[in-house]
């Protein structure tokens, strides 16, 4: 058979705005709707048979105006140019894309499985059969079922079958259609093409491909690493997938060794340098804007108790660029040590003997029931915090996890670790 491209994209949330952007960089093509044009008209400059989006086009009903302008209008485009559009419903807009497409009403849309009933469309070229479209949609918000549990469409041997769904891979205990990897294998399809995930990638490499596109925009700092839609190739033996990068944000996180930086200033420097190599050297920067990572500081210096009190003067002033590439870093956690000889200052009494054996059980996973006890007291505390009604917008904003011990542990390090620096250095200042 003849080979057919398809451009793909998932998520695009059209109504929402990526976040943590400062306002000197902001701007229309940060939105999701700018980067959809983008992939319209990648797609009709690659001539592609036909564009997937696998749900949650739009984010909320009282965005549905928003979304609807944007989306009509790139449907318009892409009908223009004879490619036809295929698209499942989300957890997201299960309740108005539907709608949406109905009010469209442009022949060449394919919304599939309407209703959370499978469903076939075959893409034609040179007057045969080229490719079958079986998709599947949200019919609710919610749902704790697999989609694969009504899977009936029959097997087509001699046309690929490509899988377009909204699902949660390997999640058992989602509410938004878990499936598993071995259910997806056993539906004769040439491969998958998920949504729901933002982060883009193949999840299963092996027969059949299961990719997640992800969101064409990285819309917040968990989604990290380069976006863009995927150009999916079929033949009648295989298929094969090319991430585009078209996204104009970009969030990272990105590990920077500061040993030996004896001040603020040669911390910056270093951090500075890191992060322009960091762009120039690991990021395709075709469609790029704005580049915006998470930096962690290691390493021992002199500089440790500086930077724990002053790392946010480095966030606000450590704006720099890399060719048309703004960076501008999200956030800085200090993960340095100071330049103290633990074993030395343990040798003793007091505080500062006490907070350097603490840091040494700590580095070493020591299990001393007093160390055990401080750990335990953080990660009970992190975890109050964390369920407070106060932060209920930021955890269904943000999708912030509960507090592991392992964080209670590193808090305590950086605590410990500021308090013994600063006893020493009140030590010092007396003598």
């Amino acid at each position: 058979m003849e080979m057919v491209e398809v451009l793909c994209t998932g998520d695009l949330h059209l109504g929402r705005h990526p976040t943590r952007i400062p306002d000197r960089l902001d701007g229309p093509s940060m939105s999701p709707r700018s980067v959809w044009q983008d992939v319209v008209r990648e797609a009709i400059d690659r001539k592609v048979d036909a564009v997937v989006l696998t749900g949650d086009v739009a984010d909320r009903e009282n965005r549905y105006f928003e979304a609807y302008g944007a989306f009509e209008a790139g449907v318009i485009d892409l009908d223009d140019a004879g490619i036809p559009v295929v698209a499942v419903a989300g957890n997201h807009d299960s309740e108005f894309l539907p709608r949406m497409i109905d009010d469209i009403d442009v022949d060449s849309l394919h919304l599939l499985g309407k209703g959370g009933t499978w469903e076939r469309w075959t893409l034609q070229k040179g007057g045969a059969a080229a490719v079958h479209f079986d998709g599947w949609s949200f019919d609710r918000p919610h749902i704790s079922s697999s989609p694969m549990d009504g899977y009936d469409l029959p097997e087509a041997p001699d046309v690929p079958q490509v899988g377009v769904l909204h699902a949660d891979l390997n999640s058992p205990r989602s509410e938004y259609a878990p499936v598993t990897s071995s259910e997806l294998k056993d539906v004769p399809v040439s491969g998958w093409l998920l949504g729901h995930i933002h982060v883009p990638g193949v999840r299963i490499e092996s027969d059949p491909l299961t990719l997640y596109p992800g969101s064409p925009q990285a819309l917040d700092p968990g989604e990290q690493g380069v976006h863009g839609p995927w150009l999916v190739s079929v033949s009648s033996d295989k298929i094969d997938a090319e991430q585009l990068p078209l996204g104009t944000v970009c969030y990272d996180e990105i590990q920077v060794d500061v040993t030996d930086a004896e001040d603020l200033q040669a911390v910056g420097s270093k951090i500075s340098t890191a992060l322009q190599k960091h762009v120039q050297e690991d990021l395709e920067t075709r469609k790029l804007a704005a580049f915006l990572p998470r930096v962690r500081l290691t390493g021992r210096t002199p500089a440790h108790t500086e930077l724990v009190e002053e790392s946010q003067t480095l966030v606000e002033q450590l704006a720099t660029k890399q060719g048309s590439v703004n960076i501008q870093i999200e956030s800085i956690t200090v993960d340095t040590h100071p330049d103290i000889d633990l074993e030395a200052v343990a040798d003793g009494e007091g505080p500062v003997s006490y907070l350097a054996d603490l840091l040494i059980a700590l580095e070493n996973g020591g299990s001393d029931g007093q160390y055990n006890q401080a750990v335990d007291e953080a990660h009970e505390a992190m975890q109050r915090a964390h369920s407070a009604s106060a932060y209920d917008l930021l955890r269904r904003e943000a999708d912030v996890g509960q507090p592991r011990r392992e964080d209670a542990v590193k808090a305590v390090e950086q605590e410990a670790r500021v308090l013994l620096d600063t006893l020493l250095q009140q030590k010092e200042d007396q003598l």
